[in-house]
């Protein structure tokens, strides 16, 4: 439960850090409900759908010397986007922002830990 906490804010940090950081909009959301949304939906793919996806590329992960996991982050992140409703999102927007969910979700289950 503290790991989805801790993706479900480090998600709405990434989604308006990145829809505010360049004048391209790289994420576009109506609303921000839409942000919420995307946040919990992200937020579920990476605490339950993650895992078993870095399990089954993890040959491929080591291949490329881990790059790939920024390949799962970013197409997580994409469908994320897509499965909501208000949500636009680049394919740099989709980059910058699993970038900024990964550093985010780890300082803050670092903090949170419940160990």
């Amino acid at each position: 439960m503290v790991r989805l906490v801790s993706y479900l804010i480090a998600n709405m940090i990434a989604t308006l850090v990145v829809g505010s950081l360049s004048e391209q909009r790289l994420v576009r959301y109506e609303s921000r409900t839409a942000v919420l949304i995307f946040a919990l939906i992200l937020g579920v793919l990476n605490a339950y759908i993650k895992p078993v996806l870095r399990i089954l590329t993890l040959p491929l992960t080591c291949l490329t010397f881990g790059l790939f996991s920024l390949v799962l982050n970013t197409g997580l992140f994409a469908l994320a986007a897509w499965l909501t409703p208000g949500m636009e999102i680049t394919f740099w927007g989709a980059v910058f922002g699993s970038i900024i969910v990964s550093v985010a979700s780890g300082i803050i289950f670092s903090v949170l830990d419940e160990k």
